[in-house]
């Protein structure tokens, strides 16, 4: 069985979301966290007198939930994996005969073969050819003004970089509210964790206020590991937006139907902004991405809504978002480091030693 320890920014994660009423099947979905194992935390909470909130959650509250756990009780992830992959040809089998989910069930079970009828569902939506659905588009209502905003990378092609002395690849981030389609974009010679969090606080400066939830691409600095059904957020981003408050929702990897809105944006920032112009400057080159939005992007007629995005936001989606602080976010440097035999360790080109008792 295979086990996984649960960190404090990943119970606080979990108690942030059930305090916004959010489904604990659809926690369990995007962190990656047995519903069990979640449901323990909220009566964890609930015994010591607190009711999942919002503005309750402090770090304290989360130390004391974690020290109830009794020693060795580490949380753990469905094995269904485990049991169900050995025997995937058999249930591809019985799939292509027709037969339906609950019956294969139960003729496995007769060989002892048990596990959850939604651990079995899932395995075979992600694991079973002959039963994963032809995709189908649907379109979607529209969201609620302050609700949702998506995010997305983009390569767009070479700008001259000052300290390098030579042409680089510039990528796009590109963040767009969904009510109203008014979008922001910041240009990045790299696509780490500080690049992101930087074009992240450009954007809520820019639009003065943030979004409950964002949908973001699988991100490699924003998602550890991409899955349909476990993905795992990094925690460092994890708690960059517990900090500003939104909730991350990741899109399923491989899947451009996830973030529509974002998606449709990065050919067309590519193709109306970038191309044909030139930039002397990574700096220029987003000063000008700052007007193209308010003065381009921001006051066409959109495709999709037949609506002027500026006049929405400013109409309805400026006053449901959340206050931004205004004073930006202190983005951490993170490194793995290796302890080296003279006692030291080394991070951003300076020594630091290490007491033997530490090592």
């Amino acid at each position: 069985m295979a086990y996984r320890e649960v960190h404090m920014m990943e119970i606080k994660e979990i108690l942030l979301r059930v305090g916004r009423k959010e489904a604990v099947r659809s926690i369990s979905r995007t962190l990656g966290i047995h519903r069990d194992t979640i449901n323990k935390y909220i009566s964890l909470a609930g015994q010591l007198g607190i009711d999942p909130g919002v503005d309750e959650i402090t770090d304290n509250l989360v130390e004391k939930i974690r020290s109830r756990l009794a020693p060795g009780n580490k949380p753990s992830q469905i094995p269904r994996d485990e049991i169900l992959l050995p025997h995937k040809g058999r249930i591809e089998a019985y799939l292509a005969k027709g037969l339906k989910g609950s019956k294969i069930m139960i003729l496995l079970a007769r060989d002892g073969i048990r596990v959850g009828e939604s651990s079995f569902y899932r395995f075979i939506n992600s694991s079973c050819e002959n039963y994963i659905k032809k995709n189908i588009t649907v379109r979607l209502p529209e969201t609620e003004p302050g609700q949702y905003a998506q995010a997305d990378f983009g390569y767009m092609g070479l700008v001259w970089d000052e300290e390098a002395g030579r042409m680089r690849k510039v990528h796009a981030l590109i963040l767009t509210l969904c009510c109203s389609r008014l979008m922001y974009v910041y240009l990045t010679f790299t696509q780490d964790l500080r690049a992101v969090i930087e074009g992240f606080e450009e954007a809520w400066d820019y639009f003065g206020g943030i979004t409950e939830i964002v949908i973001v691409d699988n991100l490699k600095p924003v998602i550890d590991k991409s899955d349909r059904y476990n993905p795992k957020v990094n925690r460092q981003f994890l708690e960059y937006a517990q900090d500003r408050g939104f909730i991350i929702d990741p899109a399923n990897a491989g899947h451009a139907r996830g973030k529509p809105i974002v998606e449709r944006a990065v050919p067309y920032v590519r193709d109306n902004f970038f191309k044909g112009e030139n930039f002397i400057s990574i700096d220029d080159c987003r000063q000008r991405a700052i007007y193209w939005c308010s003065h381009v992007a921001g006051v066409r007629i959109h495709g999709t809504t037949k609506k002027i995005p500026a006049q929405v936001f400013e109409a309805s989606e400026k006053a449901a978002l959340k206050p931004y602080p205004g004073k930006r976010y202190d983005v951490p440097f993170w490194a793995v480091c290796k302890i080296h035999p003279d006692h030291h360790i080394r991070f951003k080109n300076s020594l630091y030693s290490v007491p033997t008792r530490y090592i």
